[in-house]
C-alpha cells in the first residue's frame, strides 16, 4: 500500500491537473505522419502539444531542438518543486540533474560538451566564457560527487545524492521511492545492454508502468516523482519527432509507427 501524506493534497491536485493535460496516444497518433517539420508544429499547436511547440519553428536547428526540449522539461521541475511541501523541494529540483545526465556523463569522463548545452541554463552556468567548466560553479551546485570518474557511475551518483536530500520519509514512502528509483534503473540498465530495436518498445513498457503507478501513488511524497518520468518520457518522444523532421525532412516517416503507437 502506497503511503499517505496529507502534506502532499495541494501538490496532488495540481500535478494530477497537469497529468490530465498531457498528449493522449491519439494526439501522438493524429500528428505522427506529417512529414515536414513546420508543417508539423503547426498541427501540434492545435492539440495538446501546443505549449511544449509554441519555441520551435520550421527553421529550428538541431542544437535548437537539443536546449529547448531539455529547458521544457526543466520548467516543469521548477513548477513541481514549487507545488510539493518546501522540505521536498531540493529532492525535486535535484532532478534536473538526472534530466540532464547525458551531459553530466560527458563532464564525469572528461569529454567535450555538445554545444547546445551552453543554451541550457544550469548547464551553461557551470561554464566559462570559453565553454570550460568552472569547478566551483560545479561545487555550489552540488555536482562535486557526481563529477569524480573514481566514484562510480552517475546514476548511481544521482540516486546516492538523490537520498541524502530526502527530508527523513516514513517507511511506507521511502519504499514508494525506493521502488520507483529501481523501476528507472533496471529500465536504464536493460536500454543501455539492450538493442536499438527494442528501445521503443521499453520506453512504453517504463511508460505504462509509471502511469499505473502513478495512479496508486496519491498522496505519497513519489507521486510528483512518477509524474516527473512520465513528462521526461514524453519530452523525449517529442525530441525525436522534432529532431527526426528536422534532419531528414525528405526521408519518408520510418518512425511514424513509433510515434503512433
Amino acid at each position: 500500500m502506497s503511503a499517505t501524506d496529507r502534506s502532499f493534497a495541494h501538490a496532488q491536485a495540481r500535478v494530477q491537473a497537469r497529468y490530465g493535460r498531457l498528449p493522449a496516444e491519439a494526439d501522438w497518433r493524429r500528428i505522427s505522419g506529417i512529414r515536414g517539420l513546420g508543417a508539423w508544429l503547426e498541427d501540434a499547436r492545435n492539440g495538446p502539444h501546443r505549449e511544449w511547440v509554441k519555441a520551435f519553428s520550421a527553421a529550428s536547428t538541431a542544437a535548437d531542438i537539443e536546449a529547448g526540449v531539455r529547458e521544457l522539461l526543466l520548467v516543469e521541475i521548477d513548477a513541481v518543486a514549487d507545488f510539493v511541501p518546501e522540505s521536498w523541494r531540493d529532492a525535486v529540483r535535484w532532478t534536473q540533474w538526472l534530466a540532464l545526465a547525458g551531459v553530466v556523463e560527458c563532464l564525469h569522463r572528461g569529454g567535450a560538451l555538445p554545444a547546445w548545452a551552453r543554451q541550457v541554463a544550469p548547464l551553461g552556468a557551470l561554464l566559462d566564457d570559453d565553454g570550460a567548466l568552472v569547478e566551483a560553479r560545479a561545487a555550489q551546485a552540488g555536482l562535486t560527487p557526481l563529477l569524480d570518474p573514481a566514484a562510480g557511475p552517475v546514476p548511481t551518483l544521482w540516486a546516492d545524492a538523490w537520498r541524502q536530500r530526502w527530508p527523513h520519509p516514513g517507511a511506507a514512502a521511502r519504499a514508494d521511492l525506493d521502488g520507483l528509483a529501481v523501476l528507472i534503473g533496471e529500465h536504464l540498465a536493460a536500454f543501455r545492454a539492450g538493442s536499438p530495436q527494442r528501445a521503443w518498445t521499453r520506453r512504453q513498457a517504463l511508460r505504462e508502468r509509471l502511469r499505473f503507478d502513478f495512479h496508486g501513488l496519491g498522496l505519497s511524497p513519489a507521486a510528483p516523482f512518477a509524474y516527473l518520468a512520465l513528462v521526461a518520457l514524453d519530452l523525449e518522444r517529442l525530441r525525436r519527432a522534432l529532431l527526426d523532421r528536422a534532419l531528414f525532412p525528405q526521408v519518408p516517416a520510418a518512425g511514424s509507427r513509433e510515434e503512433a503507437a
